[in-house]
């Protein structure tokens, strides 16, 4: 078994559990909270959580970073960041752009009109019938597919496929 964090994913991580506490006031300890940890790099931009039901504002910039099961929604203009774990549903149908990084057995679906970038650290299923592009980046022996697709698929270098783009430079 590996075990990979980037340094991104630890900064962006220790952020959003900073952020959690200064925005939201949940105590990661208080299980009534659900189990995602809700931080927002913008300013005033807040999420809301409802127990594994993370929405982010319908305005603003949002991050979430979820420790369990949790279904993940991106339907505002602001951009969204979401990281979690295994059996991830993250859905971003606004038109912000969104950053997703989920575990083995997680759907992501990109309806929207932003472009999505995705990182699958395992097997997983990308919905992409949005106007935006979207980036999926495969864990290596990983499998990662296109449920549907607003153009075509292309494959990329380095397990990285695009649908309604071109390989990213």
């Amino acid at each position: 078994m590996k075990l990979f964090i980037s340094v991104r994913h630890l900064t962006v991580s220790i952020t959003l559990v900073l952020a959690a506490f200064a925005a939201c006031g949940d105590d990661p300890d208080d299980d009534d909270d659900g189990d995602c940890l809700i931080g927002a790099p913008g300013e005033g931009a807040s999420c809301e959580c409802d127990g594994a039901e993370c929405v982010c504002p319908s305005s603003g910039d949002c991050a979430i970073l979820c420790l369990a099961e949790c279904d993940l929604q991106c339907a505002g203009s602001g951009s969204c960041e979401f990281d979690c774990g295994p059996d991830c549903n993250a859905s971003c149908t606004g038109s912000g752009n969104c950053d997703v990084e989920v575990g083995d057995g997680s759907t992501v679906a990109c309806t929207g009109s932003g472009d999505c970038d995705v990182t699958c650290d395992g097997d997983c299923t990308v919905r992409c019938p949005g106007s935006g592009t979207c980036v999926v980046r495969c864990a290596e022996g990983a499998v990662c597919e296109f449920e549907s697709c607003s153009g075509t698929v292309e494959e990329c270098p380095l397990g990285v496929q695009v649908c309604g783009g071109s390989c990213p430079g």
